[in-house]
């Protein structure tokens, strides 16, 4: 059976869409992948989906962007019943709490009973060589969570 992993990504700068992208281009060959913007996502159908991984960058000092606000508000209400989920996402180093809207969304599809199947990945600002290097970590263990 193929997996079907989504991947919801918000995105100021386009940082953040193209490591959605890139995730997308690491998992096609092994999964069925559906890449959406967080305002077009709803977070009631994350339950149907094999993984789920968000990407998402951190706005001003900490706080998650507007465009994830009612996603992150509706995933209080989600039970996931132990889809597997990753988070990372682009933010910066100079802002006080750096990348805390991955935090943020890591707590968040924790307490909605989603089953973590990767470290969070954090990166600063534009991905280098090792950042894209943890990024295809990051799909390689969404897709060995379902050897």
């Amino acid at each position: 059976m193929t997996p079907m992993i989504q991947i919801i990504f918000a995105s100021m700068s386009g940082r953040n869409q193209a490591i959605a992208m890139h995730l997308q281009s690491d998992l096609a060959a092994y999964a069925q992948t559906v890449v959406t913007e967080v305002s077009q996502a709803d977070a009631y159908d994350l339950p149907n989906a094999d993984a789920v991984i968000l990407v998402s960058y951190t706005y001003h000092d900490g706080d998650l962007p507007d465009e994830v606000q009612d996603f992150y508000e509706d995933l209080k209400d989600v039970d996931l019943d132990r889809t597997k989920f990753a988070v990372c996402g682009s933010s910066s180093k100079q802002h006080r709490h750096f990348g805390r809207a991955v935090d943020y969304l890591t707590i968040q599809l924790n307490s909605s009973n989603g089953e973590q199947v990767a470290d969070s990945v954090k990166i600063d600002q534009d991905p280098d060589d090792a950042d894209w290097q943890r990024v295809d970590q990051l799909a390689q263990r969404v897709l060995k969570s379902f050897e």
